[in-house]
C-alpha cells in the first residue's frame, strides 16, 4: 500500500514436532528501537539481485524458485513472475488502469491479488497464464495479504488483521496488532513466515514479527540501510524461501532485491501434523476427547499444552488431551499451543469442531454438508455429508449447479442412512460431458434442510 498520497492448520518449521490424533485505527508512532519487552534484531545480507525499478512492488511470494510480485499504481499494476536472480519477468498479467493492485498470496495452485481502494480482489490459476477465475470483494481498504491453511489474512493499513474464507471470501475472524499493549498501525505488505506474520510496517525499515492468534509483536526486524542511503521508495515486499531459510526483500521503485537472514528464523518450532479434511463432529452435552502427542528435538525441554476454546484459555487443561464439550449449533474453534517455555519456541495447532446437535433421538438434528476436498481441484474432488444418527434412512439429494444455479449432475437422489456419507464427483455432467472449469456449487437436501458449498474446478 502506498498510504494516503473446515480444516485443520500446518505449519512448516523446525524444532519441535506435533501429530494431532483425534479420538478506525489509533496511530502509532514506531520505535526506532523497541521496548525491552518486544527484540530488535537485525540481519545478515546473503546476496543481493537486480530488481525492476520500475516496480512499485505492492505483494511478493516465494514458490518453486520463482517470485510471485504485486505491483500497484492506476495504470500500472501487475501481477508477475519473476526470477529471483536475474529480476527476469517470465510472464506478467496487467491489471486494468482503473485499479491499484496490492497484496499477493498464493494458496495451493491460486493467486491471490487484493487491491486499494476498488475493495476487489481477484483470484488466478498459478499454472496457466494468470487466468482469472474468480473475484471477492471486501468493505475496507487492501494493503497486505498473506495465508494459512485455513484463511486469506489481509490488512488495511489500521491496526486490524482480517481472516477470510478463502472459498467464500466472507469474513471469519480477526485480530488488532499490538506492541506492548500500543496499536501498531501501516501494517502493509506481509508473509506467514513458520507460524508467525511478518509485515512491513509503511515508511518505516521494520518488519513487524506477530503471534497470529493474538496479534502480539513478539519481535522487530530492523532493517535500516538495507536499500542504501536514500532508498527511492518505502520498503515493501517479504518473501519467505524455505530451503535455505532465507528472507526476499525489496521496496518501491528498488533497483535491488536482498536476501537475509533474520535471527528469529533459527527458532521457529517445527509441526508436523495430520488431522481429517472435515471438522471433527460432536454432539450436545456429550464429550469428545482431542489430544495432540509432541516431540521435541531438544530432550531437555520440558512442553506445556494450553487449550483454548474460541481464544478462552482453559486452564484446567495444559495436557496433551483435551476433553471438549459442545454447548452451542456453530462450528467452535478449538486451539493447543505447546511451548518449551520460550515464545518464539511455541506454535499452535488449530482444529475446528462442528456441532451436530443432540445425540441418542432427544432431538432430530440438522444435516451437515463439509467442504469438499481437494479444493480448488482437478480433476476429481470428494464432498462429504453427514446424516445424524437416531433415525431413520430419510430421502437425500446431492446435486451440482454451475454459477447461474443451473443444474449440472445429480449425484444421489435417494434414500440415505444415518452416518457419515462421500461421494466423489469427477467433473462430468449428467450427458457423460467434461464441464468447463470455473465455479460451481454442491447442494444438499435432507428433508427440509437445504445446504450450499462453493468449489473451484481447474483448467
Amino acid at each position: 500500500m502506498f498510504g494516503l498520497v473446515h480444516p485443520c492448520q500446518e505449519a512448516a518449521v523446525r524444532k519441535m514436532a506435533i501429530v494431532l490424533v483425534l479420538s478506525t485505527a489509533v496511530c502509532l508512532t514506531l520505535p526506532t528501537k523497541a521496548s525491552a519487552d518486544v527484540p530488535v534484531y537485525g540481519y545478515d545480507l546473503i546476496n543481493t539481485y537486480p530488481h525492476d525499478a520500475g516496480a512499485f512492488t505492492q505483494g511478493l511470494y516465494y514458490k518453486d524458485g520463482y517470485l510471485y510480485e504485486g505491483t500497484g499504481l492506476y495504470g500500472s499494476s501487475s501481477l508477475r513472475k519473476v526470477v529471483p536472480e536475474t529480476g527476469s519477468v517470465v510472464k506478467i498479467h496487467h491489471l486494468n488502469s482503473s485499479y491499484f493492485g496490492e497484496g499477493v498470496t498464493i494458496r495451493d495452485t491460486l493467486i491471490y491479488q487484493i487491491t486499494w481502494k476498488n475493495y476487489v480482489g481477484f483470484v488466478y490459476v498459478e499454472h496457466e497464464e494468470f487466468d482469472l477465475i474468480d473475484t471477492f470483494n471486501y468493505p475496507t481498504d487492501g494493503w497486505g495479504l498473506t495465508h494459512d491453511d485455513t484463511s486469506l489474512i489481509m490488512s488495511d493499513g489500521s491496526d486490524m488483521l482480517y481472516h477470510l474464507d478463502p472459498v467464500t471470501f466472507e469474513q471469519i475472524g480477526s485480530v488488532n496488532v499490538t506492541a506492548d499493549g500500543v496499536p501498531v498501525t501501516r501494517i502493509n505488505e506481509m508473509e506467514l513466515v513458520r507460524g508467525f506474520i511478518y509485515a512491513n510496517i509503511l515508511y518505516s525499515d521494520l518488519i513487524a514479527v506477530i503471534e497470529p492468534a493474538s496479534g502480539e509483536v513478539v519481535a522487530w526486524l530492523d532493517l535500516t540501510g538495507i536499500g542504501g542511503a536514500s532508498p527511492p521508495g518505502p520498503l515493501n515486499g517479504i518473501a519467505f524461501e524455505p530451503d535455505s531459510v532465507h528472507l526476499y526483500v525489496t521496496g518501491k521503485y528498488w533497483p535491488d532485491l536482498y536476501e537475509i537472514w533474520v535471527d528469529p528464523l533459527d527458532y521457529r518450532p517445527e509441526i508436523v501434523a495430520s488431522s481429517p479434511r472435515s471438522p471433527v463432529c460432536a454432539y450436545i452435552d456429550t464429550p469428545v476427547t482431542l489430544a495432540v502427542s509432541a516431540t521435541d528435538q531438544d530432550p531437555t525441554d520440558s512442553l506445556e499444552y494450553i487449550w483454548s476454546v474460541n481464544g478462552v484459555v482453559d486452564g484446567s487443561a495444559q495436557d496433551t488431551s483435551f476433553e471438549y464439550t459442545g454447548t452451542v449449533s456453530t462450528i467452535d474453534t478449538v486451539e493447543v499451543k505447546v511451548t518449551d517455555g520460550i515464545l518464539s519456541d511455541s506454535t499452535a495447532w488449530i482444529m475446528y469442531v462442528e456441532i451436530a446437535g443432540i445425540q441418542d433421538g432427544r432431538e432430530a438434528p440438522a444435516a451437515m454438508l463439509h467442504q469438499n476436498q481437494p479444493n480448488p481441484f482437478r480433476p476429481a474432488t470428494t464432498i462429504r455429508f453427514t446424516i445424524p444418527g437416531g433415525q431413520e434412512s430419510r430421502s437425500v439429494s446431492l446435486t451440482i449447479h454451475d454459477v447461474q444455479g443451473r443444474l449440472v449432475r445429480t449425484l444421489i437422489d435417494s434414500r440415505v442412512a444415518p452416518g457419515d456419507h462421500e461421494v466423489v464427483w469427477d467433473g462430468i455432467d449428467d450427458g457423460g460431458n467434461p464441464v468447463s472449469p470455473g465455479i460451481f456449487f454442491s447442494v444438499l437436501k435432507a428433508g427440509d434442510k437445504s445446504l450450499s458449498r462453493k468449489m473451484t474446478l481447474l483448467d
